[in-house]
């Protein structure tokens, strides 16, 4: 099999692999598109994605668009600031390869997690740091909290799902946050869906209402260190289940919002169709 490099000289501080057969990104949307290209010359290509989640993210884009997702693989070098996707991967299975599922968001993919609302709002801020104040890596996403903590809580979703059952599950009205997820990790530090597995062939859809910022200060730790998402979608303690939920499902469509976060890069939208896409790509770890 073919194997190529690719790394983005503008993650993680220029940190990582440079080589022969090593191709430099240029700008953003370079990786997806050099990975497509290349898949239609031979599919049958390994890359070694070098960069942050949001190249990991371009990489898994451009194996989906070239429709190469059961011959190409991918091996992930994370050089970013959160690296949130590779930290769902096993770790004591080094150089085996398995087919993961993939999120389709509208018309183009993720790996990892989609974010609406506060979670949104953090990275967005937390790129502010990084970019204006040159602060990266988890003290920017902690500066982000910080921020979006102080600015008006809690937008108006419609939220409608299909569940893993086949059943329906719906909710409109004001949210503080919702997470569609593949992965377990967001933020650089947050294990905020700690039963998602990349193999089951479903999302977890986590919704948080809006409420106030006592109540936030007594979710947030337990959001962070993975205890407020117990298994089977228990929320813990119970007294937080008249505020948080989390269902197993297929597909969801969410509106009202102002911003999506697809594995860390925000986009402006007001309505977004996610689903899942099993065994969509091959991962060696």
């Amino acid at each position: 099999m073919r194997k190529l490099t690719v790394f983005n000289p503008a993650a993680g501080n220029g940190k990582g692999h440079d080589g022969e057969n090593c191709y430099r990104t240029v700008s953003k949307g370079d990786c997806r598109r050099y990975i497509k290209e290349e898949c239609a010359k031979d599919p049958n290509t390994h890359f070694v994605v070098c960069g942050g989640d949001g190249t990991l993210n371009e990489a898994v884009c451009g194996v989906m668009d070239a429709g190469a997702g059961q011959s190409a693989s991918i091996t992930a070098y994370p050089c970013g600031s959160g690296n949130d996707t590779v930290k769902s991967f096993p770790k004591d299975q080094e150089g085996k390869t398995e087919q993961l599922d993939v999120i389709k968001v509208n018309d183009r993919f993720g790996i990892n997690m989609i974010n609406i609302g506060f979670d949104c709002n953090v990275v967005k801020s937390a790129a502010h740091f990084k970019h204006k104040l040159k602060i990266a890596g988890k003290l920017s996403y902690i500066l982000g909290v910080i921020r979006e903590f102080f600015k008006p809580f809690g937008e108006d979703f419609q939220i409608d799902a299909v569940l893993e059952d086949g059943s329906s599950f719906s909710y409109h009205g004001p949210c503080l946050l919702c997470a569609v997820c593949n992965g377990q990790w967001c933020g650089g530090s947050f294990h905020s869906s700690p039963y998602s597995d990349m193999r089951d062939g479903v999302l977890e859809l986590i919704l948080v209402k809006k409420t106030g910022r006592i109540n936030f200060l007594k979710l947030v730790g337990k959001y962070q260190n993975g205890t407020l998402i117990g298994e089977n979608g228990k929320i813990n303690p119970e007294k937080f289940s008249n505020l948080v939920s989390c269902h197993r499902v297929r597909s969801v469509t969410v509106a009202g919002m102002k911003q999506v976060c697809t594995d860390g890069e925000v986009e402006e939208m007001n309505r977004v169709l996610i689903s899942v896409v099993p065994s969509a790509i091959r991962f060696t770890y």
